[in-house]
């Protein structure tokens, strides 16, 4: 997985400069090298707050009911997913969740200041979150949203969709807890949303894709073998994927081409992508350079301060190492599948690190279409300006949640060994 990473890195910075990107691949690896080592140094404090609070669902086998009565009642807080398991001389007591009251306050903290943003930003921009489609401003912090859009699919919405679930499951889904549930879910899609509504419409879909898959991992990992009415909760999530559709076609009006719908600025910018794509495509040497392409004042006028990494290789190398850089993506995808399976842990953890193999694999998948002249606008991995950074960080809590599980392996060996030696000692001693 390293080695496809740093290989892909290195492609990366081969043709920014040979592009002229003013790229230099010590200021690249720099920025990896930083951006990996701080976000290890936060994974290791989210670890040890996890097992000081215990924030994240540990997916027990056996959860055993607690009789508390000797009388027959009946269960005013059935659930709406399911009816609680009752026997004639016992039932459960409701369970209310103090996380999800608690979580709740959060998300509509967080509704109250989107509204003072909405309230404030014709009067001052001191608090502007939505209007403007590059930064949010916050007081005198200004944060690029591109930075963050990454952090927030595939980190940020898993984690917290995953604890309001866990605490819904606490709450033995009474209807409360679910209405609740499902009030915060709406909430935190909705911010998203209105957060990117003004960005290139495809990261609209993208955010959609990732929400709803791990809106759907969340529920079929921690809570879909509790649930007997499986309809209620398939129609929730019909539901929600019906909600994102109904958003995101809010941005489409009548004329507008697909191509305009996925975020390029205008068409002379489309046209002049695909048909430089094209001629490359076309007329690319199986290995090498093309006198062709390299005597076209308009492929080479392309080509300057191009991230486009496929058409890149192309365009210097030709087709061999172009295949060989296609098959290290593949590569690459494959080997973080394998560290995903070996650092799972069974927890809400588990989400958040599928959903950032489920990023980079749309990131893959719609890259290489995009490189060969499809209007899917999404780069490959570590490429661009902002890739390097913000896939830094999904690849540093990769890597915290395998060494964490060989941590744990390790240390349950050694005790393992411990209690080993100590049974030992005392059938010596006891000899």
């Amino acid at each position: 997985m390293l080695a496809t990473m740093f290989l892909l890195i290195w492609s990366r910075t081969f043709i920014g400069i040979a592009n002229g990107c003013e790229t230099a691949a010590l200021e690249i690896l720099g920025h990896c090298a930083l951006t990996v080592f701080l976000t290890f140094i936060w994974g290791c404090g989210l670890y040890v707050w996890d097992d000081e609070t215990g924030f994240f669902y540990k997916d027990d086998e056996e959860e055993k009911s607690i009789p508390v009565s000797g009388k027959e009642e009946s269960d005013t807080s059935e659930s709406f997913f399911m009816r609680l398991p009752e026997s004639e001389n016992y039932h459960r007591e409701p369970v209310h969740s103090s996380g999800l009251r608690n979580s709740l306050c959060v998300v509509l903290a967080l509704a109250v200041i989107c509204l003072l943003s909405f309230a404030l930003s014709d009067w001052t921009d001191w608090l502007n979150l939505f209007s403007d489609s590059k930064y949010i401003q916050i007081g005198w912090l200004c944060i690029d949203k591109k930075y963050i859009y990454d952090v927030l699919a595939v980190m940020g919405f898993p984690i917290w969709v995953t604890f309001i679930i866990r605490k819904m499951k606490e709450s033995e889904f009474t209807t409360g807890a679910v209405i609740s549930g499902i009030m915060q879910i709406l909430t935190l899609t909705l911010i998203g949303f209105l957060l990117y509504m003004r960005k290139p419409n495809r990261l609209l879909i993208e955010m959609a894709v990732l929400n709803v898959i791990a809106l759907i991992l969340a529920v079929h990992g921690y809570a879909w073998k509790n649930i007997r009415k499986k309809g209620n909760a398939i129609a929730l999530l019909i539901m929600y994927v019906l909600l994102w559709i109904s958003l995101i076609s809010v941005f489409h009006y009548s004329g507008q081409s697909f191509i305009s719908f996925m975020g390029f600025t205008d068409t002379t910018q489309a046209t002049s992508y695909f048909s430089n794509v094209y001629k490359i495509v076309e007329n690319a040497s199986f290995i090498g350079q093309n006198c062709t392409l390299l005597n076209d004042p308009y492929v080479i006028s392309f080509m300057k301060g191009s991230h486009h990494l496929i058409p890149s290789v192309l365009f210097y190398g030709g087709w061999l190492p172009t295949i060989l850089l296609i098959f290290a993506e593949v590569l690459f995808i494959v080997a973080l599948a394998g560290v995903l399976m070996q650092a799972r842990e069974h927890d809400g953890r588990d989400i958040m690190l599928d959903m950032i193999w489920v990023g980079f694999l749309i990131r893959v998948v719609a890259g290489l279409l995009y490189s060969f002249g499809l209007p899917t606008p999404i780069l490959l991995p570590f490429s661009g300006t902002t890739g390097i950074i913000t896939d830094s960080i999904c690849m540093g809590m990769l890597l915290m949640g395998y060494l964490n599980r060989k941590r744990n392996e390790f240390c349950d060996l050694y005790e393992d060994d411990f209690e080993d030696r100590e049974d030992e000692e005392y059938e010596e001693d006891n000899e």
